[in-house]
């Protein structure tokens, strides 16, 4: 009897235990819960305030493009939250068929007297049930189906956000050249004010004022420009170089741009508007799926392991319960579905064409705007270098108006090259032929993708018990 009670005993303790471990982590008061957070909150923010106080350093970023895509593959927010996107929809296709297996339950019962405390689990009841549902069956090809197509469109959207974040790099190092260029005129004109001897101390001054604001907004650019870099690669860095020698040379001849290859131009784009389609039409089709019968099956047996019952499993006891179930559309509810449906099509198809049309005129309008940038941009250089001669040789008398026409030359050529970045980065985004060997790569790191992450995922949930 007294062993019976010591096992019972135990069992009444290791069922404790296991409650406990269970809800311990909520049993914390909520004002102390509040105060250790507060208190590692507080910690980053200290550190974070002696960090900028005393201006250490956050790190420095010395990258080749090539290894600035490598970084921004494992390290950029959007592109991380699409592999996170393709995940789930592959979880939830191979779910499909999961639900299909038999679930299994474990249970363990038993009653007793709070006054007979040594009778606890004297006599429990275990049992092992498995469990089947199988819901409506003619909805498992059409979600097998679906799950299949929002796959593919992860896949697509995916890849689309890669090419985004592609050109984005792309603007971040063209960003830095353009500084650079930017620097170099208003050094080239601090170095002519120095150099003013022969006109009056007061529009010297006016100058050099002109010049120190020059400065002061190209400093606040700069700025601007390494916060863009530190959020593309979720990090801070106070020295960047983006190193421009492998930087890809991304230019079009407007003469070359011909949009009736889809082959080549905005097949990316085509395949993800097919699938908004077919997410259209699939909404009609199961609006009249409504109209059939639902079958459905389900599946009842005795337990697998039951230590009360005298009788193993016996598969013969399996019961199957087939149902067909007819919901007639007495109250028209299908039919009053359907006409909106109906209804709004003429609407988004007018919304389509609107944006197919006015896609197409934004390429044409491109390539027109390319063409005449790329020919004033010719011509403004060709300008600038004369002019530049011209004042090396001290043919310019006046000083003042030398470093304005300079200035205003160097600006100008800064406005045109962003915009040809522009317009051939929209080009870009399109244009099949340029982004095959950059999607071989990018598809070829998914696995290396996942497993960082996964690594990461783990470190994460280790930390967080820790805490707790």
């Amino acid at each position: 009897m007294n062993n019976k009670i010591r096992i019972n005993t135990s069992f009444l303790a290791v069922t404790t235990l296991c409650f406990s471990c269970i809800s311990c982590v909520w049993m914390k008061p909520a004002d102390e819960r509040i105060a250790e957070s507060r208190d590692d909150i507080s910690s980053k923010f200290q550190k974070e305030l002696y960090r900028q106080q005393h201006k250490t350093n956050q790190g420095s970023l010395d990258i080749s493009w090539q290894q600035g895509l490598n970084k921004m593959y494992l390290s950029n927010p959007n592109l991380i939250q699409a592999d996170f996107r393709i995940a789930d929809a592959k979880y939830n296709q191979k779910q499909v068929w999961k639900d299909m297996t038999p679930g299994l339950t474990l249970g363990i019962n038993d009653s007793f007297n709070i006054g007979d405390l040594g009778d606890a689990f004297a006599d429990p009841t275990y049992r092992i049930n498995s469990y089947l549902s199988l819901g409506n069956l003619l909805d498992l090809p059409k979600n097998i189906y679906t799950r299949k197509l929002t796959y593919i469109g992860a896949e697509l959207s995916a890849e689309n956000t890669m090419r985004q974040q592609v050109i984005a790099l792309y603007h971040l190092f063209q960003q830095q050249r353009l500084l650079k260029l930017q620097k170099k005129a208003i050094d080239i004109e601090g170095e002519l004010v120095k150099g003013i001897i022969r006109i009056e101390g007061s529009e010297v001054l006016v100058m050099k004022l002109n010049h120190q604001k020059a400065l002061e907004a190209w400093i606040e650019s700069e700025k601007n420009w390494k916060i863009k870099v530190g959020d593309f690669f979720m990090a801070g860095y106070d020295n960047i170089n983006l190193k421009p020698e492998d930087i890809p040379n991304i230019t079009y001849n407007p003469n070359d741009l011909d949009f009736t290859d889809t082959n080549r131009w905005g097949l990316l784009q085509l395949n993800l508007l097919a699938l908004e389609d077919i997410a259209e039409k699939g909404r009609f089709l199961a609006t009249y799926y409504r109209y059939l019968p639902r079958a459905n099956m389900s599946v009842s047996a005795p337990p697998i392991y039951s230590n009360t019952s005298s009788t193993g499993f016996d598969p013969a006891l399996i019961r199957l319960n087939p149902s067909l179930n007819w919901s007639l559309d007495s109250r028209g509810y299908i039919g009053r579905q359907l006409d909106r449906l109906k209804r709004d099509t003429p609407l988004k198809n007018w919304r389509m064409d609107k944006r197919q049309r006015e896609e197409v005129k934004k390429l044409l309008e491109g390539k027109e705007a390319l063409t005449e940038v790329q020919a004033e941009l010719e011509k403004l250089r060709s300008v600038m270098e004369s002019y530049k001669s011209i004042v090396g040789s001290g043919l310019v008398e006046d000083p003042q108006k030398a470093i304005q026409v300079l200035r205003k030359l160097r600006e100008r050529e800064v406005r045109l090259t962003a915009k040809e970045i522009e317009i051939c980065s929209a080009f870009w985004l399109i244009d099949e032929q340029r982004w095959k060997p950059i999607t071989k790569k990018w598809l070829a790191t998914r696995s290396a993708r996942s497993k960082v992450r996964e690594a990461d995922k783990n470190k994460t949930n280790l930390r967080t018990l820790l805490k707790r």
